[in-house]
């Protein structure tokens, strides 16, 4: 009967405790945006505390929203704690719902989302243009965004730029390479995807009507072959409506800061009767992306596709075996730098064993359409004389094959290795000479056998003995005294900053409600003040502090299961967003600190 009664509290106890770790599981979903226009993409953020990490739930099924996934379960700073984030867009208008999302078997709560219609009208346009219909894989390909507008743009806020294909995985997206653009004047900042990109501003007339246009171009890699369509791209803004605009005491320009600060296409402002949201899409496009062919392709091709020349430049060209020759190889491009990829020199076949080539090498410098590498060889023997030709593979879409370009070759002359002596006398051994007159000429005179008295230890003089004996331990004990003395000093600041980290977290916290209104720069700053305060109050270091190291000492002090788990959910965010900066968007810093103010608050309580 015992034995059984065992089995049965052996059992019931393993189940509760099995019951009090998945309690601490859970899917928490949140969204951006909770009232949005046609058009606007919001994120939809997930938090999933599980024993193992689930996999994404695929959202294409939704009838009411566009969907991409932008995250597939990001690590955060909890144990067994991951973010997934998805980019929604509602398409059409009324209260919407994403439904409860299964993570493994754990299920998120529903959200609701109101949807409205914004304006639609023919005084904006949104055109993408692309440089080639039809290119290679890896070949690169500009895509042109240009916003045409017959509303001053002085008069236009809140712009929200969507643009799929370039969160396309098909795709590898670049920067042109401008280094002087920010400081051209007719260079305007618009926000796109929750990052500012410059844009070429224009005014012109058509028919006896102003208009004003913003350009700007990214460079696209495609890395899938196959005739690839292009999402419209989306513009969601609001204007000025016209009786306003008319009132010179209104009136506002967009241009009043440079390039690099913000301008009104980033002022989320918009309440009251005064503004129209606007809404207006591309067309789409397609792109076809031919297969490269496997014939003839050479050893070094990397997967440049496109017209490239090199041209290599050594010094010194008069060297020992082992010295440094640095080379310098200029690699230009006849369209677009930025997709130049030199690989490492010791994949170059005519320089393998004939010069020590290291494994690192300097970045290169961008010059106009070329890239420059430096990187320094050691020749091995006197027979190199010469730097033979560097190899550079590459595709030509022009001659639709595979073109292996050759740096000429540059003369260099090797001299043996210079001698090294050793101690004073030259690499090589000389012969010893013998000595005719016997052994007795090692010795000055005879006094040399005498018998002589030898001081204490031999060499040592009776002072240095004594200095040797007793300094360990005076050393030892001095330090001892300073550790004592340190160790008491250190407890008191370490006392004083607990006392105020408080105080401390409430004024760096008043700081960032008003330095920032980006989400990734509140979270980001609010990471940072926590750290600190719980590195402060209890006696950790900030800098890689996680809740995991909180924790036990908060649970010690009796802090509650809600104060626990509000904390926990706060790391979460502040990881999360301090993570993923390329997704930022607006955010209520007032709102977001309080709450984290909130949280802090009961943790001091819990250490009074």
């Amino acid at each position: 009967m015992d034995f059984w009664k065992n089995v049965f509290l052996t059992a019931t106890g393993i189940l509760l405790a099995t019951a009090s770790v998945h309690a601490n599981f859970y899917a928490h979903a949140s969204a951006t945006e909770t009232n949005v226009f046609l058009g606007q993409v919001f994120n939809l953020d997930v938090i999933v505390k599980a024993a193992e990490k689930p996999a994404a739930p695929d959202l294409g099924h939704l009838e009411d929203f566009n969907v991409t996934l932008l995250d597939a379960g990001q690590a955060t700073s909890s144990t067994h704690a991951w973010l997934y984030r998805y980019a929604l867009r509602a398409k059409r208008e009324g209260s919407l719902q994403v439904p409860s999302l299964r993570f493994g078997n754990l299920y998120t709560k529903a959200v609701t989302i109101r949807a409205h219609t914004p304006e639609q009208t023919d005084r904006m346009k949104l055109d993408l243009q692309l440089s080639r219909p039809s290119v290679y894989l890896s070949e690169p390909v500009l895509l042109t965004a240009t916003w045409d507008s017959t509303y001053p743009f002085g008069s236009i806020k809140a712009v929200d730029f969507h643009f799929p294909i370039l969160n396309d995985n098909r795709f590898q997206t670049l920067e042109l390479y401008e280094p002087d653009k920010e400081s051209q004047a007719q260079i305007t900042g618009l926000p796109v995807h929750g990052t500012r990109v410059l844009a070429d501003r224009k005014s012109y007339q058509s028919e006896g009507v102003q208009h004003q246009s913003l350009t700007f171009s990214k460079l696209l890699i495609p890395k899938k072959s196959g005739t690839i369509t292009f999402a419209p791209a989306t513009l969601l803004c609001a204007a000025e409506k016209e009786k306003d605009m008319k009132n010179a005491n209104n009136r506002r320009s967009a241009f009043r800061y440079p390039s690099y600060f913000d301008n009104t296409f980033f002022d989320q402002n918009v309440t009251g009767g005064n503004w129209l949201r606007i809404y207006t899409e591309s067309a789409a496009l397609e792109l076809e992306v031919k297969p490269l062919p496997f014939e003839g392709r050479p050893a070094l091709f990397n997967g440049m596709v496109g017209n490239y020349s090199i041209h290599v430049e050594a010094e010194p060209l008069e060297v020992r075996v082992g010295e440094p020759v640095t080379l310098t190889i200029t690699i230009t491009a006849e369209d677009h730098m930025e997709t130049i990829f030199f690989e490492p020199l010791r994949y170059q076949p005519l320089l393998v064993n004939r010069f020590e080539i290291p494994s690192d090498r300097s970045l290169p410098r961008r010059e106009g359409k070329s890239k420059i590498y430096t990187q320094t060889i050691r020749p091995l023997s006197v027979s190199n004389n010469e730097v033979p030709p560097l190899q550079l593979a590459y595709f030509n879409p022009a001659s639709n094959a595979y073109i292996t370009a050759q740096s000429k070759s540059i003369p260099l002359k090797v001299s043996p290795a210079e001698e090294i002596g050793i101690f004073g006398g030259s690499a090589y051994q000389t012969r010893l000479r013998a000595s005719d007159v016997g052994i007795r000429h090692n010795y000055e005179n005879p006094d040399m056998l005498k018998s002589r008295r030898r001081p204490l230890f031999g060499w040592a003089h009776p002072f240095a003995v004594l200095v040797f004996f007793l300094l360990p331990p005076l050393a030892v004990g001095g330090y001892s005294l300073v550790s004592l003395f340190g160790e008491k000093r250190h407890h008191i600041h370490r006392t004083a900053k607990a006392a105020r980290a408080y105080k401390v977290f409430r004024k760096n916290a008043a700081h960032i409600i008003l330095s920032h209104s980006m989400k990734c720069e509140i979270y980001g700053d609010l990471d940072q003040v926590l750290r600190a305060y719980l590195g402060d109050r209890l006696h950790l270091k900030p800098g890689a502090l996680s809740f995991r190291d909180a924790e036990g000492k908060l649970t010690e002090a009796g802090a509650t299961a809600q104060t626990m788990e509000e904390l926990n959910h706060l790391f979460a965010l502040c990881e999360a967003y301090r993570f993923t900066s390329h997704y930022d968007e607006k955010g209520d810093a007032k709102m977001i600190v309080r709450e984290a103010s909130r949280i802090v608050q009961a943790v001091e309580r819990t250490l009074k």
